[in-house]
């Protein structure tokens, strides 16, 4: 996942059902995504752990002009927009689109059919295009990371989209839909400045902080991090050179964060006790009549 260090998504095979996983700490420990609570029409999913979680599709687009089944950005840290199902495993019907605001922590459901989703604004704005094989002439704008959208017509014909341009972290707010009419028409070239969306630029009141956290455990690989985003919902452009982190410091170590000694394994509760082989009470060290030694507690 861009933007966020030791943060990893996985789909393994478990017991002929492929899951998708979210580690926080590169791989050292591994969890089942929790589901949507609603879907988009508001209905209840009653999909619970571990029983039943969201699995994700995680190729990634071989096509530099669309944005595959799952997206992150690094200038948008927390936020994954993917194609997925709820249920059991892993499944290619029945597919949603699926975002995430806190970095895997909670979904929801934005959409019931598969979209691309490009970031835009630095990741102010997400843009939203049917994944069709039909033409299209609307496209859909979210400001506030996915809970409202806005539908837009961006031609008078339907197009054939085969991809959309923009360039990369830039300030002219121009996206540029590529794509032909017919099969037997030319290529077309849609151009679109978005600025009109926004009514100015971002002051330090349209920001707030964000915790990066890990099921509420906010030291995530050894530093808890507090990140800037603007608030959702707030019509301004975000500022070139914003800091994403706002501050970021070492945590205490816990017993955690150390290997059981030579001889002791670590068990369930954390706790460091004697391997079957080993005998904690015999000398680890040449001790002399009348001496002592200091043996290990693991």
């Amino acid at each position: 996942v861009e933007g966020i260090n030791g943060m990893y998504l996985a789909n393994k095979i478990v017991d002929n059902h492929i899951k998708t996983f979210i580690t926080y700490n590169k791989g050292q420990t591994w969890a089942l995504l929790p589901a949507p609570t609603t879907n988009v029409a508001g209905n209840n999913l009653h999909c619970i752990l571990p029983f039943c979680s969201l699995h994700l599709h995680l190729e990634m687009s071989e096509n530099p002009y669309t944005s595959g089944p799952i997206t992150s950005k690094k200038s948008v840290p927390g936020i994954i927009v993917a194609t997925g199902n709820t249920g059991m495993e892993l499944s290619s019907t029945n597919l949603g689109m699926f975002i995430t605001s806190d970095a895997g922590n909670s979904w929801r459901q934005i959409f019931d059919e598969e979209y691309n989703i490009w970031f835009l604004d630095n990741g102010g704005a997400l843009l939203a295009v049917l994944h069709a094989t039909t033409p299209l002439r609307q496209l859909w704008i979210s400001l506030d990371e996915g809970k409202k959208w806005d539908r837009h017509s961006f031609s008078l014909a339907p197009l054939y989209v085969d991809g959309v341009l923009m360039e990369p972290e830039s300030d002219n707010h121009i996206i540029t839909f590529f794509g032909h009419f017919s099969h037997r028409s030319e290529w077309q070239l849609i151009k679109i400045d978005y600025k009109g969306l926004f009514s100015r630029r971002c002051m330090d009141g349209d920001y707030q902080t964000w915790y990066l956290h890990n099921k509420g455990e906010l030291c995530v690989m050894g530093e808890k991090q507090i990140y800037m985003k603007r608030r959702p919902g707030n019509r301004c452009m975000l500022a070139q050179d914003y800091s994403r982190i706002y501050s970021s410091e070492p945590c205490l170590c816990t017993a955690y964060d150390f290997e059981c000694d030579y001889g002791w394994e670590r068990q369930a509760d954390g706790i460091c006790s004697p391997a079957f082989w080993f005998n904690p009470n015999s000398a680890t060290k040449s001790c002399s009549f009348s001496q002592s030694f200091l043996n290990s507690t693991g």
